[in-house]
């Protein structure tokens, strides 16, 4: 990302080098290079197309058992034999006195305890999990996978001129890795040395705005929203670096010292807004789907090419990283 920002830049100032210069009879020629004078090449490579296979439905219904019944074995019916009798003497009452109710016990109650669930729900719970998941894959290398990151240009401006800057926004399009050209990496499972992957190392979860987790019926979709951030510096606590793909000014400082029309320049701002990390993970934290996506700002103070000032300029855009193929 770090180089397309440095060729909008570019394609700014040449913009306003132009424009001041329309007047002008002459022929103008331009040239970017680095510090050495060598011309700088801005092609694009075209990629092969990601797999999106989705993950298998695992789900299975719990088992049902039958309760059986064993049926109290019958009373014993059989007459005894009656007495012999002499005399006429009155019999004595033996009308037998009505046998004792006797009440049938109820069943004890099943006091087995449910299985706990171990889903994550929180805040702190969804990101833990997601963490432990990527960092798996970033430190230990416990999957190959691939990776495509590109940008998308909504706006910009540079003349004040809707038409100019809609021609000019037209051929900064063809400065950029888009979907279709962006470079797709690869890499091996169990070589964490060379790991691609955007791993957590946030330790404040107050710059995670919300974190959400719906089970869609064997894995877990998380959606991860993170606070804004103006110009990411080193050393300076950026949370979006902690977790995802931004430019840190340092870099971004000593790519435009390698403009050589480039005099002067202040008060270039990069912001980020509305960072979105989505990933689908089974239950055992194996990633199938990853991506990032935020709204990038470059704001231009003040800049000077040759003898012209450019004051005020913007360009935004989008910026989308994507993982997939995942195997572990």
């Amino acid at each position: 990302m770090k180089k397309n920002i440095v060729r909008v830049l570019s394609l700014l100032l040449v913009a306003a080098l132009l424009i001041g210069c329309a007047s002008c009879t002459q022929t103008i020629l331009i040239r970017f290079v680095d510090a050495d004078g060598n011309d700088l090449n801005l092609g694009a490579v075209a990629p092969a197309a990601a797999d999106t296979t989705a993950a298998p439905d695992t789900t299975a219904a719990p088992d049902t058992p039958t309760e059986t019944t064993t049926a109290a074995p019958a009373a014993d019916t059989t007459a005894a034999p009656a007495a012999e009798t002499t005399t006429a003497a009155p019999a004595a009452d033996t009308t037998a006195a009505p046998a004792a109710e006797t009440t049938t016990a109820a069943p004890a109650a099943d006091t087995t305890a449910a299985p706990a669930s171990t889903k994550p729900s929180s805040k702190d719970e969804i990101v833990s999990f997601y963490a432990k998941a990527v960092n798996d894959i970033k430190n230990n290398g416990s999957a190959s996978y691939q990776k495509k990151e590109f940008q998308t240009i909504t706006d910009l401006n540079v003349t004040g001129n809707s038409m100019v800057d809609g021609i000019i926004k037209s051929i900064a399009g063809n400065y950029f890795k888009d979907e279709a050209t962006a470079e797709l990496q690869t890499a091996d499972k169990g070589d964490s040395s060379k790991s691609k992957m955007l791993g957590w190392n946030l330790t404040d979860n107050s710059k995670v705005t919300s974190a959400t987790l719906n089970d869609n019926g064997g894995n877990y979709d998380i959606t991860i929203v993170m606070a804004d951030e103006d110009t990411p510096h080193k050393g300076a606590g950026s949370h979006l670096d902690a977790v995802g793909s931004v430019l840190l000014w340092e870099d971004v400082d000593a790519e435009l010292k390698n403009i050589s029309q480039l005099k002067e320049y202040e008060n270039v701002h990069i912001k980020y807004t509305k960072y979105t990390i989505t990933a689908t993970i089974s239950p055992d934290g194996k990633i199938s789907a990853l991506k990032h996506h935020c709204d990038v700002v470059i704001e231009i103070g003040h800049a000077k090419i040759s003898i012209l000032s450019l004051d005020n300029k913007s360009v935004a855009m989008e910026n989308t990283c994507v993982f997939s193929n995942f195997a572990y």
